[in-house]
């Protein structure tokens, strides 16, 4: 039989799709929200990515939902929350914005650095309030690193502007800030891949984005936050009494 798949307006939650015929049981959502650093976040041109590495670590636990908008800054993500957002069991979120927002001022994106700062406290209680949920677990992650020699040779559009490392870790600092006010774990990515270092370069595909060893990157340093912060909402590892367990019995269990 064909069953056929009705889809609520965008203002729903999580744009999740409703079949008619029957009901799929969803389980707990992870939804990643951010730039093309997320939107990228399940690989590119045959690359690893973090979020197909969170993914693949809660099979059977939760499913990993990727909104990340491409060329977004926190401007542009502020108006999208509650197009996106709605009640629902949401496990977490990530919000990982402000490598867009950190362009030089006079470029298209750029976002000055107190309103970026206002605006990421903005996202955080806007999740909060769509979700009907004031304690949701909400991980912020700083920008990555940047590195503008990279960049210059191949940024992909004119228009797709000039930064700096500095930046970076400026804006970084301003995310820090807010998950300290808002009661936000933090995973600071800059610090996690060196940018106060020279190497850093390796992390990065183009200068701004990441490639795969990156992915790998921000994905571990992810991954030791959530068991370190917010045990409960980890996988449950062998032998492990704290965290979430696989859904359903195992095969051995059964026959």
């Amino acid at each position: 039989f064909i069953l056929f798949f009705l889809f609520r307006p965008l203002a729903s939650s999580l744009l999740l799709p409703v079949m008619s015929a029957t009901s799929l049981k969803l389980r707990p959502a992870i939804v990643l929200f951010g730039d093309s650093i997320t939107q990228q976040g399940f690989g590119l041109n045959g690359h690893v990515g973090w979020a197909s590495l969170l993914a693949n670590d809660y099979i059977r636990r939760a499913d990993v939902l990727n909104r990340g908008f491409s060329g977004y800054n926190t401007r542009h993500c502020l108006d999208l929350v509650p197009r996106l957002f709605g009640e629902g069991n949401i496990l977490f979120c990530t919000v990982l914005l402000g490598a867009n927002d950190a362009a030089l001022p006079g470029e298209r994106q750029h976002v000055p650095m107190d309103e970026y700062k206002r605006n990421i406290g903005k996202i955080v209680t806007s999740i909060r309030h769509e979700t009907k949920n004031a304690d949701l677990p909400i991980i912020l992650m700083t920008p990555p690193p940047f590195d503008p020699a990279t960049w210059d040779l191949n940024k992909p559009l004119p228009e797709s502007g000039s930064r700096s490392n500095h930046a970076a870790r400026a804006y970084g600092q301003c995310v820090k800030q807010v998950g300290a006010e808002l009661n936000c774990p933090v995973l600071d990515v800059f610090e996690e891949m060196g940018g106060d270092g020279e190497d850093y370069g390796k992390y990065l595909s183009d200068g701004l984005h990441l490639n795969g060893e990156g992915n790998t990157k921000l994905y571990q340093g992810l991954m030791e936050l959530i068991r370190r912060e917010l045990p409960d909402l980890a996988p449950l590892e062998d032998e492990g009494t704290t965290g979430l367990p696989m859904e359903e019995k195992f095969w051995t269990e059964l026959c």
